[in-house]
């Protein structure tokens, strides 16, 4: 007993440590949330909440916020249109297919985040691909500005995506017991019929899960912003790093940081009581 005890105290000691070095650094960020900016130097020292006062009370800083949120509302909706369809077929295609499929998910998931954000520089760029052809087919007569926008920050954010959203969806079809399917179909009930009746509320704990993990990776998204917003259309993380490393207002960055994180915190919580719900409906 003692040895499968120390066994399982070796197991656990990495988990603890790590958990216990993000919220030690989640501290450290709070802590400094309430010091003093460089432009509140004279004001005094000690604790303040001016700092959270200035990101609240700055229409300019809260637009990122609610640029954020807007984007990701729509990008993740996006991702669960286009991820639901492929992890369907990957449950019920041919074990080959599927590991293709899954292959060339893979693939996209473990490439380096800046190679993927670049190949999509280099299809939307001025002398891209679909500039290229455009020209080339006599449609437009010069390069049309398809980068530094919103259109190219959200392409790539839902293209980068998309595997956050199939894997834990295909889990919960793939569970699905299939004489359950079978059952619908000997009682009479339409292919049609049976997604809707079945295998769609039986998924919708994927589709939660899906949905928390595609929002939350958009929301704070940096690296996509910043290659295909080109300074033109940044999100708040990027908004935290230039109050951090550009103008070094650690404090305001902290507190932007806080206020982002108690955000998500909230967007958790509600989607949790919204799927939560809706499972528990079609349960019924």
């Amino acid at each position: 007993m003692r040895t499968n005890a120390s066994a399982a105290g070796r197991l656990v000691a990495p988990g603890i440590a790590a958990v216990a070095v993000f919220f030690s650094c989640l501290g450290i960020m709070a802590y400094y949330s309430f010091l003093p900016s460089l432009g509140m130097a004279r004001v005094g020292s000690g604790f303040t909440w001016a700092n959270y006062g200035a990101f609240l009370g700055d229409p300019f800083s809260l637009s990122y916020l609610w640029r954020s949120l807007r984007v990701a509302t729509y990008t993740t909706a996006i991702v669960l249109l286009l991820g639901y369809p492929v992890a369907y077929f990957m449950s019920y295609c041919r074990p080959r297919t599927r590991m293709v499929v899954s292959v060339l998910l893979l693939v996209q998931f473990f490439t380096s985040y800046v190679i993927r954000t670049y190949a999509i520089v280099l299809v939307l760029g001025r002398y891209g691909i679909i500039n290229q052809t455009l020209q080339a087919l006599g449609i437009t007569q010069e390069p049309t500005r398809l980068l530094f926008n919103e259109f190219a920050v959200a392409l790539g954010i839902v293209i980068v995506a998309i595997p956050f959203m199939v894997f834990p969806i295909y889990s919960s079809i793939a569970a699905i017991p299939p004489n359950l399917l079978t059952a619908a179909e000997s009682l009479g009930a339409t292919r049609s019929k049976i997604f809707r009746e079945v295998i769609l509320p039986m998924s919708m704990p994927g589709v939660a899960a899906g949905v928390v993990i595609v929002y939350l990776f958009n929301f704070t998204s940096f690296i996509t912003p910043s290659l295909l917003g080109g300074g033109y259309f940044d999100m708040i993380a990027n908004l935290i790093y230039d109050q951090a490393m550009n103008t070094q207002e650690y404090p305001l960055a902290a507190a932007t940081s806080m206020i982002a994180l108690l955000l998500t915190i909230f967007i958790v919580y509600a989607m949790q009581k919204l799927f939560g719900f809706m499972i528990r409906g079609t349960e019924r």
